[in-house]
């Protein structure tokens, strides 16, 4: 029988390792083993196996109580371009293998902090675009009333129409094309050839490098739809699908996290992956879906809480016409924004096309964790990465598809206006895109556009005429 994929949290008093442990582990994976085999002896006699992709993430909040979790104010520190000091970790994650009959053991453990799945996670690409709808269009102005498109959907928009409907003109004219900011890519790689990848994350030996990435990669669209707002700005690449799964998603986050302490940067991350499917509570009550104590929901909120804005994708399981993968008991309204995607930190992107109908894939709130998800909807359906004439050609998909492709829309958008407002917070950005929207439904929020559909010229404009 397999055995069970899990992250195992320790307690810090089996290890004091930060920032340079982890460095050190995901550089040498005999650094790795013995900072596993040290942290793991309290869990002799129960065939804890730790996973070889993985290293161990050190964690620098502390729970506190049901869903609690307490940021050390260090982090705050980390928007500072200088080197901010190591911290040591409050506790220790590890991605092990285990007999499924150890797990509650494992759990009563002595030192141990918590049993956690290392789920699989999934791209929020559209996986069924219809290849016969790639051709041109000339603009397709925006209605001012919702709708819903769905298969065959309506043809996809050049990214000129992209850029004209959020509003970059004001910002370009006055200098600010997203320069001086980075953008951390959360994904399975981008294509260096094509895309300005100054940075990024890489595991020893392995080959998903920085920059690596084919240029048919869904990370590469995603690189391409950052750029549509903001053409100036530097990308990070950091491909976790090499290790698909919420520990590998942990890693990355761990990675982001060390970089800003470096430098404080990126500025932001964008992240157009998450599950397709809602498992039993009663059956994995720890699950991430479940679980607002899960590991990579604490890590991700550790990068916002840092100075990084962090944009999740709502995912393409919404109704009336969801991807084939979404299961039924993830789709639609309530079911199918879940997991990091919903946590009230992040920005939460659904996806709608160029007339502003909502593309009918959409996840659709209210969110699992936090209920008020979406926050917002952006562009999907253009040629960016994908489409004739575009560096991806029509091989892979016939244009920019998915929350996925909506997403870096929203977080390029962002990176245009911190490159006009680098003082700006995660919290300060939120209320900058969120004053700027446009409503399409008359509603302060609606479980399809979230508050409404993004417009960066209106969101300059406010902070311009901040009192």
């Amino acid at each position: 029988m397999a055995k069970a994929k899990v992250l195992v949290e320790l307690e810090r008093g089996l290890h004091k390792e930060g920032f340079q442990a982890f460095s050190a582990a995901v550089s040498s994976e005999s650094n790795a083993y013995e900072q596993c085999a040290y942290a793991l002896e309290s869990t002799a006699g129960l065939g804890v196996e730790p996973d070889e992709n993985l290293a161990p993430v050190p964690m620098f909040g502390t729970r506190s109580g049901e869903n609690g979790y307490d940021m050390p104010s260090d982090l705050a520190a980390f928007a500072d371009p200088n080197t901010n000091d190591d911290l040591p970790g409050a506790s220790l994650v590890i991605p092990v293998e285990v007999d499924h009959s150890n797990l509650d053991a494992l759990r009563e453990r002595d030192g141990v902090v918590g049993v956690w799945p290392n789920s699989r996670l999934f791209l929020y690409g559209d996986e069924e675009p219809g290849i016969e709808e790639i051709e041109v269009q000339t603009f397709d102005l925006a209605r001012s009333r919702s709708g819903v498109d769905c298969r065959p959907f309506r043809p996809a928009v050049d990214i000129s129409v992209i850029r004209q409907l959020l509003g970059v003109s004001p910002l370009w004219r006055d200098g600010f094309r997203g320069q001086n900011v980075a953008v951390g890519i959360i994904d399975e790689g981008i294509n260096g050839d094509a895309y300005p990848v100054s940075g990024g994350f890489a595991r020893i030996g392995s080959s998903r490098q920085p920059g690596s990435a084919p240029i048919t990669s869904h990370g590469s669209m995603c690189a391409a739809d950052v750029l549509v707002a903001a053409p100036a700005a530097r990308l990070y690449d950091y491909p976790f699908l090499g290790v698909p799964n919420s520990g590998g998603a942990l890693a990355m986050f761990q990675a982001v996290l060390d970089q800003r302490r470096i430098d404080g940067t990126p500025h932001l991350t964008t992240n157009s992956y998450g599950y397709t499917g809602v498992p039993d509570r009663n059956d994995q009550p720890f699950h991430e879906v479940h679980d607002l104590d899960h590991p990579l929901h604490r890590k991700v909120r550790e990068v916002v809480a840092s100075g990084a804005a962090a944009f999740f994708a709502a995912g393409n399981c919404g109704e009336p016409c969801p991807t084939g993968r979404c299961h039924p008991s993830g789709i639609g309204p309530g079911l199918s924004i879940h997991a990091s995607n919903s946590l009230r930190e992040v920005i939460t992107v659904a996806a709608v096309n160029s007339r502003h109908e909502r593309i009918g894939y959409s996840s659709q709130g209210p969110g699992m964790f936090e209920k008020e998800k979406p926050d917002l909807a952006a562009y999907t359906h253009f040629f960016g990465n994908f489409g004739p004439g575009r560096p991806g050609g029509t091989s892979a998909s016939p244009f920019d598809s998915g929350t996925s492709a909506a997403t870096p829309i929203a977080a390029g958008a962002a990176a245009l206006l911190l490159s006009a407002f680098p003082e700006l917070s995660p919290g300060d950005l939120r209320k900058a895109l969120l004053a700027g929207l446009v409503s399409t439904t008359g509603s302060p929020w609606d479980p399809g556009y979230g508050q409404g559909i993004l417009n960066v010229a209106a969101s300059y404009w406010n902070l311009l005429h901040k009192p």
